[in-house]
């Protein structure tokens, strides 16, 4: 499955500790974060300024690097 941007932050960080990291390397508490379960990844993008295009890239490819 494919993280996209109406993927919630939370979907996305059960898929893989590696996307996890990847909010981390953004200094992005995710994981951590209340809104987790309703935050999509074109919410957190667009709230801390950043490409969701880029993002989304970097999440998936996170996702399939995993193994």
């Amino acid at each position: 499955m494919e993280i996209k941007e109406k993927t919630t932050v939370e979907e996305a960080i059960k898929k893989s500790p590696a996307v996890a990291a990847v909010f981390k390397k953004h200094r992005l508490d995710c994981a951590s974060c209340r809104g987790a379960k309703e935050d999509t990844i074109e919410k957190v993008a667009l709230n801390n300024g950043l490409d969701l295009k880029a993002l989304l890239k970097e999440l998936n490819k996170a996702f399939k690097d995993k193994d």
